[in-house]
């Protein structure tokens, strides 16, 4: 059985899952990185951190392309230096002339089969959808996104809700991997001290990313959002997916990027919905953490 071919859109650079989730696809030998695209505010020096992270990785060969750093909507501070950004001590020059755009439209057009993985806000992969709209009608996008059992938005969506709606309306087979199993994908203490006890070269730098994370966030907990993505593509039995209508809700003032189920017991002509996305709604939390800790850790 051949390789998957992925790219990954990320907004490396806050939360260690970016950072994460690019290692156990490096380590993952079921799947081929085809590219990396940054997004959202310091899109820049996000680039910079994937560098680096590759360049730890020994997996220089894979292009790194900036992209956009505002959202379709609202105005963001694109100058905020992301926290793990600290870690960089050296500037890597660019190994992609391409804009993250014309690289994922150009990927595309190299091989229609390549699944696209948001990791971060949709920006980059709405725009190439309005540019190219004829190959995201047959292609495939598993992003970490959405929370389809909360009453709150999810972070990625959040951030462009009007990106997410274009993607969910562009024709693409969209698969979430939401909030409703990633947040019970986390760490425990005695996970992380082993990780921290690791020893290797990549490991270490991990570790310094895992550190930064763990004194800044509010959460001071490592949970495999986006990790949780990439391990669904090395072992589709993670998880349970179901097809379902979704909406990204763009006005609510406490609601705005909700993503909501259309199909619920009140709402009336529901035959006329078209299931537009699949979601995630169970996981085999042991297996997703052994494949992490195995692939990523050596442990």
């Amino acid at each position: 059985m051949g390789k998957t071919r992925i790219l990954i859109d990320t907004d490396i650079g806050d939360d260690v899952d970016d950072a994460l989730a690019i290692a156990l696809a490096l380590k993952s030998t079921e799947l081929e990185v085809a590219g990396i695209t940054t997004v959202y505010r310091n899109a820049e020096m996000r680039a910079q951190l994937a560098l680096q992270l590759l360049h730890v990785m020994g997996a220089t060969d894979i292009p790194v392309a900036t992209g956009i750093g505002q959202p379709i909507r609202n105005k963001v501070d694109s100058t905020v230096i992301p926290h793990q950004c600290r870690n960089i001590k050296t500037t890597y020059p660019p190994n992609c002339s391409l804009h993250a755009v014309e690289l994922i439209i150009a990927t595309l057009r190299e091989d229609p089969d390549t699944v696209l993985v948001p990791i971060g806000p949709f920006t980059n992969i709405a725009i190439a959808a309005k540019l190219a709209p004829e190959l995201f009608a047959r292609s495939r996008i598993v992003a970490m996104g959405g929370a389809f059992g909360a009453v709150y938005p999810e972070y990625n969506i959040m951030c462009d809700p009007e990106a997410a709606n274009i993607v969910l309306s562009s024709g693409a087979r969209v698969e979430f991997v939401g909030l409703d199993v990633t947040a019970q994908c986390v760490l425990s203490e005695n996970e992380v001290d082993r990780i921290y006890h690791c020893s290797g070269a990549a490991e270490r730098y991990l570790c310094s990313l895992m550190d930064i994370w763990l004194h800044t966030s509010i959460a001071g907990k490592v949970t495999l959002h986006d990790p949780l993505a990439i391990a669904y593509l090395v072992d589709p039995g993670l998880l349970n997916m179901r097809s379902v209508p979704v909406a990204v809700e763009m006005d609510g003032e406490m609601t705005r990027g909700l993503t909501a189920v259309l199909r619920t017991p009140f709402r009336q002509r529901q035959a006329e919905l078209e299931d537009n996305a699949r979601i995630a709604v169970d996981v085999n939390v042991p297996k997703a953490k052994e494949i992490l800790l195995s692939r990523v850790f050596n442990m």
